[in-house]
């Protein structure tokens, strides 16, 4: 009877042991599923944060900016961007602490208006402009609103 028992246990050991390799295994290769699905879970967040930043909800090229297009500007909101970014007298702070006051997120809001925020890296704010197209092809901006701190 002894042996039997003994025989019993052993078996019961080995098979408990061959359940938990199982059962390591198992889990070993849901984590591997588990990584690469996050893997592509991000790729595929990178791509569609990627196609909501270069689309402009409010400038549709083929409407809004057809007519720049027609007067030879190419990429009408790259050249609005650029043209205010080489304008940053038009920002209404003054940096502080030595910092340089830059343009930084630039939207434009249709064929007339824009807003932008700007910063030196110590004080911040935004302002809508208002734009138009010179005969010089040459974009004219004017500040109809700010949002700074006081």
């Amino acid at each position: 009877m002894k042996k039997i028992i003994l025989i019993l246990l052993i078996f019961s050991i080995l098979s408990c042991e061959r359940q938990n390799q199982d059962s390591n295994q198992a889990v070993e290769k849901l984590q591997s599923e588990n990584i690469v699905l996050k893997q592509k879970n991000d790729s595929l967040n990178g791509e569609l944060k990627k196609a909501k930043m270069s689309k402009n909800y409010w400038f549709d090229v083929e409407f809004e900016g057809i007519d720049f297009v027609k007067k030879g500007i190419e990429n009408p909101e790259k050249y609005i961007e650029n043209s205010l970014r080489e304008n940053p007298n038009l920002i209404p702070l003054e940096p502080t602490l030595g910092g340089k006051m830059m343009f930084e997120n630039i939207q434009i809001l249709g064929d007339k208006w824009l807003i932008a925020d700007y910063s030196d890296g110590h004080v911040s704010g935004r302002t809508i402009y208002s734009y138009k197209l010179n005969r010089n092809n040459k974009f004219e901006f004017k500040a109809l609103n700010s949002i700074a701190p006081e």
